[in-house]
C-alpha cells in the first residue's frame, strides 16, 4: 500500500494523472454540500501507509454532481459537473479550469469537456429534444475557437489517436453520419441516410479506423474513417449497438445476445445468448455471468462455438476508465482483505497480482494506480505497474 485518503461511504473518488480527487460532504454541513478535495499522487513506497494531506478544497456547484476531474499537465485541472437529476435534467453540464496549485478557477463554460489536442478543449452539451452545441476552446483562456449546432437526438462519438482526438463522428436522429474536424468543425466526410431508412434506425461507433453503422438491427457496416468508404458488411440477427470486445467487435442486442465480429472483415466468429462476453483474443474470450451483488462469474469461452472452457469463479470486476487489454478482479479474502488477480484472454488461468491489505471493494483503476474502499470509508491507493 502506498497511502490512504480519508473518506466516508458518502464520498466518491476520482483518479487522474497527477492528483487524486474525492468528493466528499462539506464537514460540518448536512444540506448535501459537497467539496472537491484534491491530493497529491503518491511517489514512492513506505514500510506504513502514508496519510495523504488535501492540496485544497473548493465547493462544487450547489445543485451539481461531479462528472470528471482531469489535471492536464501544468495548465490546471478541467472538472466537468452536471446537474443532479433532483434538481434539473442531468443534461445541463458545464466545465472549469481549476488552478492545479490552489483550485482557483480559471474559466467555466457550459458543455463536458474532453481533451482534443495541447491546449484545446472539446466541449459538448447534452440534449434529447433540443439541439445541442458542440465546440471547442483554448486551455489556458476558455476563449471559444468554432462552435456548431448539432440537432436534437444526435450523438458525437470521438476518434484518438495517440491519446488525441483527430476526428469526431456525429450520427443524427435522421439517420446522417458526418465526420468533423476537431480543430475547425468543418465537415470531412458525409454519409446520408438511405431512402428507405427508417428514422433513428441507426446506431454508429467508432473502432480503430472504423466507423461502424448499425441499420434496422439487421446489418452492421464498416466504414473507413478517411473517406466514409464502405469496407465491410454483416449481417446479424439482432444488434442494438456496438462496442470493443478486445480483438474482435461485440454487436450486442439489448435482449442480451450479442454476434462477435471480425474487425477486418466482418465475418460472424461467434455468436451466444447465455453469457456477455468482455474481452475476446484469437482463440479464447473472457465472459461473465450473473452473480450475487456485484459479483460476476467470469468464464473462458471459445468464441466460435460459445463453449465453456473455464470457471475462474466469482469475481468484482475493477472499474477502469479507459479500455484495456484484460480484465481486473478481486474477491474477498476474510480478515485481510481483498485478493488482486489480473485476466487476459490468452492466458489459460488468472495471475495473481497481490492482496490489497484492509480494501473491501469498490475498486478502480487508471494511471497505474488501484484505489479501494477500506472499512472504515475511506480510500486505499495501491501501485499497479505493467
Amino acid at each position: 500500500m502506498h497511502a490512504t485518503l480519508p473518506g466516508s461511504l458518502a464520498s466518491d473518488l476520482i483518479l487522474a494523472e497527477d492528483q487524486i480527487f474525492t468528493v466528499a460532504p462539506r464537514p460540518g454541513v448536512t444540506d448535501g454540500t459537497q467539496d472537491l478535495v484534491a491530493y497529491p499522487r503518491p511517489e514512492r513506497a513506505t514500510v506504513t501507509p502514508q496519510r495523504l494531506a488535501p492540496l485544497w478544497r473548493i465547493p462544487v456547484p450547489a445543485g451539481h454532481v461531479v462528472l470528471r476531474a482531469e489535471s492536464v499537465d501544468d495548465l490546471g485541472v478541467l472538472v466537468s459537473t452536471a446537474r443532479s437529476r433532483t434538481v434539473a435534467p442531468l443534461d445541463t453540464t458545464e466545465t472549469m479550469l481549476l488552478d492545479i496549485s490552489t483550485g482557483q478557477q480559471r474559466w467555466r463554460a457550459p458543455g463536458f469537456a474532453t481533451l482534443h489536442a495541447s491546449g484545446r478543449v472539446l466541449l459538448q452539451t447534452f440534449g434529447s429534444e433540443e439541439p445541442l452545441t458542440l465546440g471547442a476552446v483554448e486551455l489556458a483562456s476558455g476563449r471559444e475557437l468554432w462552435s456548431t449546432w448539432l440537432p436534437a437526438g444526435a450523438w458525437p462519438a470521438y476518434h484518438e489517436r495517440d491519446g488525441m482526438v483527430d476526428a469526431i463522428v456525429v450520427s443524427t436522429a435522421a439517420g446522417d453520419v458526418e465526420v468533423l474536424d476537431p480543430g475547425t468543425g468543418a465537415v470531412r466526410h458525409r454519409l446520408p441516410a438511405l431512402d428507405d431508412e427508417p428514422a433513428g434506425h441507426r446506431n454508429v461507433a467508432v473502432f480503430g479506423d472504423l466507423v461502424l453503422v448499425i441499420r434496422n438491427q439487421t446489418t452492421v457496416t464498416a466504414y473507413d474513417l478517411d473517406g466514409l468508404v464502405q469496407r465491410w458488411e454483416a449481417t446479424v440477427s439482432l444488434a442494438s449497438y456496438v462496442t470493443p470486445c478486445g480483438a474482435l467487435v461485440c454487436a450486442r442486442s439489448s435482449d442480451g445476445g450479442l454476434h462477435l465480429l471480425d474487425p477486418d472483415t466482418g465475418a460472424v466468429r461467434g455468436s451466444t445468448e447465455q453469457v456477455d462476453v468482455v474481452l475476446a483474443g484469437s482463440g479464447r474470450a473472457l465472459a461473465t455471468t450473473s452473480g450475487s451483488s456485484d459479483a460476476l462469474g467470469v468464464i473462458a469461452v471459445d468464441p466460435a462455438t460459445g463453449k465453456q472452457l473455464a470457471d475462474y469463479g466469482v469475481w468484482d470486476l475493477v472499474g477502469s476508465y479507459e479500455y484495456l487489454p484484460h480484465l481486473l478482479g478481486v474477491r474477498a479474502l476474510p480478515e485481510i482483505g481483498l485478493l488482486l488477480a489480473r485476466f487476459d484472454p490468452a492466458e489459460p488461468q488468472p495471475r495473481r497480482v497481490d492482496v490489497l491489505t484492509g480494501a473491501t471493494g469498490g475498486c478502480q483503476y487508471r494511471y497505474d494506480l488501484i484505489a479501494c474502499r477500506r472499512g472504515d470509508g475511506s480510500f486505499g491507493i495501491w501501485q499497479l505497474r505493467g
